[in-house]
């Protein structure tokens, strides 16, 4: 029996011989898909191994979270999650596949295989083997209340300690600078009918940043990000926008009213199983959606919306959303305030999803599957959300032909 499975992507074989070399260096019995006998079953060898194994290490890149390309590394994950055995460990910069986003993997991206990498997956990996799998991420515990005065003796050494605590805070803000992204990304909320991020995937570290998202003048937003940067005397080469989707600049109300309400950066939702496919016996295509509320999120009302500027009531309060469970989306409840479930367009091309989200009900809501052209919906939000404290996340996707 190995104490542990690598699960990877063939891509990435390079980058696993590194990780396979530095936990048997360190002393671990670890058994990968090089290890497969002649005459063995690979799919049977594997799920052999792993079910034996006490730790399933899973090596996440961009491959590997793509569900065209790592569909097996994904289920492997999911087998040994459902047991306790799972610990990811991140390779690049990427989003986690739905249900792993609520468990922190070893950071080491972008991994090449040094020796400091390969130190901080052993590490993470001695952690796991004396603790067993971390329960999923929750909210920070609320501030402790304020303490009694503090003696008069003891102002000597809390001023020594506060010398101390300011000298690894430094250090510890030092290494955590802004990224490029970091710098860029709050400013993409300006720019007028857009709603834009910078993609994970390209994220300027090489000095070329891509866009993600929509707006009603693709190579203008492009042009402006351009400008931020050389304002901000940021080292930006290029900025792509084959990630943008366009929406017809006459409907920017449907993009301008719920970026009105932006305040946040995102998180609350997400889509996944990219590249997206139309089939063309059923005429459906299928999306896996994330919605995950902050703690002070009352209320959530989802919308699609097209590049058309029409947009749909899609589900407009969380009950909607818990009625999914009597329909074919395969709602999973995840926590408090966090669901994913299916949805399923039925058209090629962009489609956009987002959610408004507030400290209580909307004032004004449609009934499910209204759909409302560009200005009226604004009127519409514009009303609904006309008192109270708001905000909304938005996503964009693209569907291709099979």
């Amino acid at each position: 029996m190995s104490d542990i499975v690598l699960s990877y992507s063939a891509a990435d074989s390079d980058r696993a011989s590194a990780i396979v070399n530095g936990l048997r260096a360190a002393g671990h019995n670890v058994w990968w898909d090089r290890d497969i006998q002649p005459g063995q079953e690979r799919k049977a060898a594997i799920a052999e191994a792993m079910a034996d194994a006490k730790l399933c290490l899973v090596a996440w890149s961009r491959v590997s979270t793509d569900h065209a390309t790592g569909q097996d590394v994904i289920d492997e994950a999911e087998a040994a999650k459902s047991r306790g055995a799972y610990l990811g460990a991140l390779l690049d910069k990427v989003e986690l596949p739905f249900g792993f986003g609520g468990y922190d993997p070893i950071d080491v991206a972008p991994f090449n295989g040094s020796a400091a990498d390969v130190a901080a997956i052993v590490q993470g990996v001695r952690d796991f083997m004396e603790k067993g799998q971390a329960a999923p991420a929750a909210l920070p515990p609320p501030p402790p209340p304020p303490k009694a005065p503090v003696n008069k003796g003891l102002i000597v050494g809390i001023a020594v300690a506060a010398v101390m605590i300011g000298a690894i805070a430094f250090f510890l803000f030092r290494s955590a600078a802004p990224t490029l992204a970091d710098k860029v990304e709050p400013k993409l909320a300006e720019i007028p009918c857009a709603w834009l991020h910078v993609d994970p995937v390209q994220s300027g570290e090489d000095g070329r940043i891509g866009l993600i998202g929509v707006a009603g003048d693709p190579a203008a937003a492009q042009a402006t990000v351009m400008q931020i940067a050389q304002g901000e005397n940021l080292a930006v080469q290029s900025v792509a926008i084959d990630k943008v989707a366009q929406i017809d600049p006459r409907e920017c109300p449907a993009i301008d009213e719920p970026r009105r309400l932006r305040k946040s950066p995102g998180g609350r939702l997400r889509v996944t199983g990219e590249p997206f496919f139309l089939d063309p016996n059923t005429k459906q295509s299928l999306a896996r959606v994330a919605i995950a509320l902050d703690g002070k999120d009352k209320s959530v009302a989802v919308f699609g919306v097209e590049p058309s500027g029409v947009v749909t009531w899609a589900l407009p309060n969380s009950a909607a959303i818990d009625e999914l469970k009597n329909l074919p989306a395969e709602l999973v409840k995840t926590g408090d305030g966090k669901w994913e479930f299916n949805i399923y367009p039925d058209h090629l091309g962009w489609t956009g999803l987002f959610v408004v989200v507030g400290d209580r009900p909307l004032a004004k809501s449609m009934p499910q599957g209204t759909v409302q052209p560009s200005a009226e919906f604004a009127s519409t939000l514009r009303e609904a959300t006309a008192a109270g404290e708001w905000d909304a996340d938005m996503v964009w996707f693209r569907i291709d032909p099979k």
